[in-house]
């Protein structure tokens, strides 16, 4: 039903493998047309998923480079002769792609003059629009596309349907910090238009922006302050800003050389442009003589205003400038001398930067940073105005989440119940403990390596007497990288599939399908540094300044809204590990938990058992861990039953204590004002059913010891009881 909102966005919240893939391809098969969008791996599973249910046709936009490795080192004429044959979408990769680095459209510079022009058109990367639009079902591993404007024209070539369909657009796996766009500016590109653009308004601009970062190497500078108020200088430059960073300027100098039609008499143009390195071109009078040179392959061009035989430096776009042969594209190294431009007049550094600013309006927690020379910030997202409905589909995304990022739009959310597991499917999950690495590894004493604590011995050497128990039973680790070069010898067993650090699962999806037992130790650890960034993306907005110290513990910060950020990082990886475990589509699966970090969804299903790691020690083996955690469990209700009525042996039956624990058990039950009786009278009426060891009485008298011993001796030194040997007391005889 999620399928049937009128809201322009949907948030479909499912746990992973909930059959949210399932049910995209049921849309298509009931008569749907879909555009989705995920992260490479992602969108390749959804393919092979539609292609094992024989949904056809569909089609997948991909990158120019796709295969490029493969063709590259075979000769150009070779590849020519036969283009596209090894499933290369490109046959000019190199050069293509230094364009678009400098901010070209290969599209109109270097495309039309390829000798393979109409073949890619046919079966290369420039039929792929055709391709798309002629299916229902179009997939993208570029997971942005439909927030970021510099996707614009790809995304409209998307969703262009020639049989009139609505396609609803789908972002597959998606988190909240995706929605926000980030931005680069490398700092040489500014230095770059310093030089280029001195005596004009982006010289300046670009000056001003080198002189903030500069100053802002100082230790607590505020980057962003300074960047804001060199941008509020300039906002009167805009439109000249704007058009600026879309241009490169070629010097050259104006003549008094025209061109008259020698088949009519008509003078198209009065002067001419010469640049240097040779190059010339007609100025037409008007659009008529530019059409009528442009019929005869004249080179022409009009700049706003020119000055006769002056060198002058004459602005104009990158494609310009290339078709008239300024710039030279005939080498990748030739093109990457080519001064940078902004690809898209609606999106340029003057768009971003504004946009950033507007959005954070507060400069302590705005996300920029600079890092290996390049400006680095974030903005929110622009959703694609093509775009009619989209549907996010995620099993941690909130309404709130969404809100934050489209503040103006309609959002619905649809939640799907959990996915029943396969009966006998198991997890056990330990109840105390999130076991961080300083819980696992020795990090607090003074030599050169570290090793493991006491804690971190105790459950791996448990772990491998489980491997190592039934070699029939297969198993797999996933755990800390720091942890992993600790655990050579389990790696060495032979009934062990793979042991991986929580954030290298990529590939692992098939393999995760093998153990029968996944053990998952501990919780993945994160930069401090990621999380307060992706804090002030998702909260830099906020009125109220990030805090971003923590509690004592490690994983506690003191501002909820950092916490929730850490959670749902943690909440997420642990889940989807979870989930590739395949508990509700494969048989015979157990994941054995070794944190207590809660996971909605999976901590509070009745099949998930919670126990101590001595519950796991006292079962001796995975498979009775059930039976003794039911065990445990039966003994703490019990507890809870207990009185001042109660007998001390039936406590010490329930608590497994000694008889003197019992007792002060008792005594607090009972208000802890009972009279005690004395030594005399418990030993008396211990001695009463028999003779009795010192040890036995001393268990069971509440008291000192050595105080119980001296009771004794004073007892047989006046006759009330006697020694029958060393160490064993009696009544006397009557």
């Amino acid at each position: 039903h999620a399928y049937d909102s009128n809201a322009r966005i949907i948030v479909l919240n499912a746990e992973t493998g909930a059959g949210k893939t399932h049910s995209v391809g049921s849309h298509v098969l009931n008569g749907g047309a879909i555009s989705l969008n995920a992260l490479y791996w992602t969108a390749e599973e959804v393919i092979q998923h539609f292609k094992k249910r024989n949904i056809q046709p569909i089609e997948r936009w991909r990158a120019r480079r796709r295969h490029w490795d493969k063709v590259k080192d075979i000769p150009f004429d070779v590849r020519m002769a036969n283009p596209f044959q090894h499933g290369n979408l490109c046959e000019d990769y190199e050069r293509c792609y230094a364009l678009e680095k400098r901010g070209g459209k290969p599209e109109e510079s270097l495309c039309p003059k390829c000798p393979v022009y109409t073949e890619c058109q046919e079966r290369g990367y420039l039929s792929q629009p055709a391709a798309l639009n002629s299916v229902d079902a179009q997939f993208s591993g570029t997971p942005f596309q439909f927030f970021d404007p510099q996707y614009t024209e790809i995304v409209e070539q998307f969703l262009e349907q020639g049989d009139g369909k609505e396609r609803l657009c789908i972002m597959d796996e998606v988190y909240p910090n995706q929605f926000f766009i980030q931005c680069f500016l490398p700092i040489k590109t500014l230095e770059e238009w310093s030089v280029n653009w001195q005596e004009d308004v982006l010289g300046q601009f670009a000056q001003a922006l080198l002189y903030a970062l500069e100053m802002s190497k100082e230790p607590y500078d505020n980057v962003v302050g300074r960047i804001r108020a060199a941008v509020q200088a300039f906002q009167r430059h805009e439109e000249k800003l704007v058009k600026q960073m879309c241009q490169v300027k070629a010097q050259g100098r104006i003549i008094n050389n025209g061109y008259v039609d020698a088949d009519t008499g008509e003078e198209l143009a009065e002067f001419t442009i010469e640049f240097e390195g040779g190059v010339s071109a007609y100025i037409p009078l008007d659009n008529n003589a530019k059409d009528k040179l442009e019929a005869k392959g004249l080179p022409h061009f009009r700049p706003d205003t020119f000055v006769l035989n002056e060198a002058i430096n004459i602005p104009m776009l990158m494609a310009e400038a290339i078709q008239l042969g300024i710039l030279n594209t005939e080498t990748v190294e030739s093109i990457q001398k080519f001064p940078p431009v902004c690809p898209n007049p609606n999106w340029t550094l003057w768009h971003q930067l504004n946009c950033f600013l507007a959005h954070y309006s507060r400069d302590a927690d705005a996300p920029i940073i600079v890092h290996l020379e390049v400006l680095w910030f974030w903005v929110p997202p622009v959703l694609h105005p093509s775009i009619k409905r989209l549907l996010l589909m995620s099993s941690i995304l909130s309404e709130q989440d969404v809100q934050r990022a489209f503040p103006n739009q309609e959002i619905e959310v649809v939640r799907i119940e959990s996915a029943a597991w396969v009966p006998g499917n198991q997890v056990f999950q330990i109840r105390s403990g999130v076991y961080l690495q300083e819980t696992v590894l020795e990090y607090s004493n003074s030599w050169d390596v570290i090793g493991m604590t006491k804690t971190g011995q105790r459950i791996f050497l448990g772990i491998q007497s489980e491997i190592e128990r039934d070699p029939n039973v297969k198993h797999a680790i996933v755990t800390d990288n720091s942890v992993i070069s600790h655990l050579t010898n389990i790696a060495e067993i032979e009934n062990v599939c793979f042991i991986t650090d929580f954030k290298q699962l990529h590939g692992l999806e098939t393999a995760f399908e093998e153990p029968q037992v996944v053990w998952i130790v501990g919780i993945p650890p994160w930069e401090p540094g990621i999380i307060w960034r992706r804090a002030q993306i998702l909260f830099g907005n906020n009125e109220e300044p990030l805090c971003y110290e923590r509690e004592t513990e490690p994983i506690r910060y003191k501002d909820k809204r950092v916490q929730s950020v850490y959670e749902n990082l943690v909440v997420n990886l642990l889940t989807k590990i979870v989930g590739l475990s395949g508990l509700t589509r494969l048989p015979n699966k157990k994941v054995v938990l070794v944190t207590s970090f809660p996971l909605p969804n999976i901590t509070d299903r009745p099949e998930t058992l919670l126990f101590d790691w001595e519950d796991f020690e006292v079962a001796g083996r995975l498979d009775k861990l059930a039976e003794t955690i039911i065990t445990r469990q039966r003994f703490e209700a019990e507890k809870t039953t207990l009185t001042a009525e109660t007998s001390r042996q039936e406590v010490e039956r329930i608590l497994g204590c000694s008889s003197r624990q019992a007792n002060r058990i008792l005594n607090k039950l009972r208000g802890g004002n009972i009279q005690r009786v004395p030594f005399r009278v418990q030993i008396l009426s211990l001695l009463a059913d028999g003779e009795k060891k010192a040890s036995e009485l001393a268990a069971s008298i509440d008291g000192n010891p050595k105080s119980i011993n001296n009771e004794l001796k004073r007892l047989v030194e006046i006759g009330e009881i006697v020694k029958v040997r060393w160490g064993v007391y009696a009544l006397p005889e009557t």
